[in-house]
Order: structure tokens, then sequence, then C-alpha cells
């Protein structure tokens, strides 16, 4: 069940995907708060008033209706159902994580040589603000795929499959928005960076449909061989996407 807060971060991470220079004191801006208020609520570290609710709900536009369902229903306030409010969360911050690329970029960077644990400079060295870094980290962390101890050391805690093991419908609908993220990424590395530091290849073949299945196997075998390649190398400086697309472009006749 998606809380008022969670319209509030997904329309913000909208307007941030759309407009990679727009900012949390922009969105402040069209909310009529300041931005420092505004980012404890994103945050989870203020808790959201029916009268606050009612305001931010129409600067968004919201229906009054709409707006009285998320004041009856997750105003803050504790309630009996508190258990079930929990496990819904935790389920929107998974899909959210699995969802968007910048999740995982987080969980890499981590790995690389110089890193530090500084809002700002993640937020930069990933290309988007520093409000999506932190409602990401903070995401990463309730669903426990990132632990901070408390010398402030950042360690990833994921295993494999983790985070795909949810339910058919979030994964599928993730995953979508996940690799439609990835091919969007890839244009632009294609356009915009210099051809010694990516790799834009592709070849056509004829098949039958019936290779597929092996076909997806060889592919998922070349992956994590070059993953495994890749971080043999102990002090890894950049983050990387490999997206590999294999589908006809012939169809067949009925």
């Amino acid at each position: 069940m998606q809380t008022f807060r969670d319209l509030l971060q997904e329309t913000f991470v909208e307007r941030c995907r759309k407009n990679p220079k727009y900012s949390l004191r922009a969105y402040a801006r069209s909310l009529g708060v300041e931005a420092s208020p505004l980012s404890s609520i994103l945050r989870g570290k203020r808790p959201l008033t029916v009268k606050m609710c009612e305001r931010l709900g129409l600067a968004l536009g919201l229906s009054l209706d709409k707006i009285q369902k998320f004041q009856n229903k997750h105003s803050g306030r504790p309630s009996d159902g508190s258990d079930h409010h929990e496990f819904q969360q935790i389920t929107l911050d998974t899909y959210a994580i699995i969802s968007d690329w910048y999740h995982y970029a987080i969980l890499e960077l981590i790995k690389t040589k110089g890193f530090k644990a500084n809002i700002a400079r993640i937020a930069k060295t990933l290309g988007i603000s520093p409000t999506e870094t932190q409602i990401a980290i903070d995401r990463l962390m309730r669903v426990g795929f990132l632990e901070i101890d408390k010398r402030g050391r950042w360690r990833d805690t994921t295993a494999a499959g983790l985070a795909t093991n949810i339910s058919d419908n979030l994964t599928s609908g993730a995953s979508k928005k996940l690799q439609k993220q990835i091919l969007e990424m890839s244009i632009r590395a294609l356009e915009e960076l210099p051809i010694d530091i990516r790799n834009h290849t592709s070849i056509t073949m004829a098949a039958h449909p019936e290779d597929l299945p092996q076909a997806i196997d060889k592919i998922k075998k070349f992956r994590r061989e070059l993953c495994h390649f890749l971080e043999k190398n102990k002090n890894p400086t950049q983050v990387y996407n490999l997206a590999i697309s294999l589908y006809p472009v012939t169809r067949e006749e009925n």
C-alpha cells in the first residue's frame, strides 16, 4: 500500500529522471515549502501531519478525496496494522531497488578504489541528485542490502538472487523498468562517450526459436564469466553496466 511519503519520493525521483538538473529546492518551491523540512519528510526523519499532507497533496494536484484517503490511512500515527504496513513498505522499497539502476550502482561503487561515503560525491559520480541518493541509501539499509557500521564503513550485504526473490508480478514490472533505464543510458553513452571507454556492437544472424533457451543460457554464462573477470581486479575505479539484447527482427507468418 502506497503511503503519502512514497508518493512524494516517487514524484521527486520521476521529475529528476525527466530533468537531471531538477533539484530538491525546485521541488520544494513547487510544493510551497522549505527545502530542509521537505528533505526530512522524504527521508522519513520528520512525521507527516494531516495538515501538511493536505497542503502538499493540493500542491501535487491531488483530489480532496485522494488526499483524505492518505490522511486516513497514512497520517504517521501508529495503528494495529503497523506490522502489515512495514511489510508493504519493504515490498515497495525492494521494488524501487530492483527497478532503478542507481541502487545497484551505489552498492558497486562501494567496491571502487578511493570510495568515500559522501552523499554529494556519490550523487555527482552517478549523475543523480543528493536527495535521490539519500533516498536510495535509506531504502538499501531498510531492506538489509546495505550496512553502515558505527565507524561509518559501508558494506554490501546482498546475496545472489536476493533482490529478485519477491514475487513474479513485482519482479516482472521492475525488470522491465530497469532494462528500459539501462537501454536509455546505453543510448546516451553511445552519443556522448568516447569509444575507448565503451563498446557498442551487434550482429544479425539466422536462427531457429527452438535454440533460444540454450542461447539464453550461454548469454547468462557469459555475463557471469565477464563479471568474475572484471571483479578480479582488486582496485576498481568505475562502475559499468553490461546490456545484451537478443531478439527477432523478423516475424513468422500466421
